[in-house]
């Protein structure tokens, strides 16, 4: 019902009365107060005047499933958490239990925040957006690396069409703006020889920060200080709920070649020289490109090498990237 009012409100022209709401949703003027006072202390502005009713001035901040699921069109199923050791184990808990394809897992907050390589990743309530979403490709186990690729793409355009900040991608999986890390996305999957279960798709995304620890301050960047301005989390997160599982669905159903060429086109490394942490190894070179199966391509000395994403680190020379 909360959802239902937010629609009236976010529809009108202008100020919509509590008798009026009632009556169009059938119920009680008692309960229409009770709700907007849930949205009120949820952190909406709702302006209410005795005569005229009442006008919504802007949404919660939070990324709760009637507020993403409004403004999200393919978001069926958002559980969303105050706090969770980690949005990625808990998808993966829900996934043993049964939960369905394109399900979404949300939290304020981790205790236990994963990254790549086994890293801790750390955020303040408020500030970002840490998302698990669960996946039931049919398909092959040797082709779930390249979900990755997919959920890249997806975060990217989410971060373009509402923020417009010209993010990039930084393989593997790393969305990068200004040569710092804005995103990281960790893949995970549960599958036997030859069919996979499930996959999970864990994004974490600097939104609103400020600033950050001394450690991390010269690779990362959040929207908010690209673009010099808050950004609203709520039409984002919905904007990559949409956008994540439209280029998944692209690459379940037509493979590789559905998303690879725009991929290619969004990277942030091909034809820049870059080093590549392989184990004890560093090696220089410059990125050709990559294969089809997920591979950093990498010319060094007019030899091509490949690596496989959970192999290697990628820096760049001089910078993050």
């Amino acid at each position: 019902m909360k959802k239902e009012i937010l629609k009236l409100l976010f529809n009108a022209d202008n100020f919509l009365s509590g008798e009026q709401i009632s009556e169009l949703l059938g119920i009680s003027r008692a309960a229409v107060w009770k709700h907007i006072k849930a949205i009120k202390e949820e952190g909406g502005k709702i302006e209410a005047h005795t005569k005229r009713g009442y006008r919504l001035v802007a949404f919660p901040d939070l990324l709760k499933p009637e507020y993403v699921g409004f403004f999200s069109q393919r978001a069926q199923t958002i559980e969303w958490m105050e706090e969770v050791d980690s949005t990625n184990e808990h998808a993966k808990r829900k996934a043993r239990e049964g939960a369905p394809h394109e399900s979404v897992y949300i939290a304020e907050y981790q205790t236990k925040g994963k990254g790549r390589l086994s890293r801790g990743w750390v955020s303040s309530p408020g500030d970002a957006i840490q998302m698990s979403v669960l996946l039931r490709p049919e398909f092959e186990p040797p082709k779930a690396p390249a979900v990755t690729f997919a959920a890249a793409l997806g975060v990217v355009g989410a971060v373009r069409r509402i923020c417009g900040i010209d993010a990039k991608i930084k393989w593997p999986n790393d969305v990068v703006y200004g040569g710092k890390k804005l995103c990281g996305i960790l893949t995970e999957m549960s599958s036997d020889m030859d069919r996979v279960e499930y996959i999970v798709c864990g994004m974490g995304l600097n939104v609103n920060q400020q600033e950050f620890p001394a450690e991390v301050a010269p690779k990362a960047v959040s929207l908010c200080m690209a673009a010099g301005k808050k950004q609203d989390r709520v039409k984002l997160a919905a904007a990559m709920v949409d956008d994540v599982f439209a280029y998944c669905e692209r690459y379940i159903s037509g493979g590789i070649d559905a998303i690879f060429d725009e991929y290619c086109a969004n990277s942030v490394i091909i034809g820049k020289e870059i080093k590549v942490l392989s184990g004890k190894e560093i090696v220089l070179g410059v990125c050709e490109g990559f294969s089809k199966q997920g591979e950093l391509l990498l010319n060094t000395d007019g030899t091509t090498r490949s690596f496989m994403a959970g192999e290697v680190s990628v820096r760049g020379i001089e910078q993050y990237i």
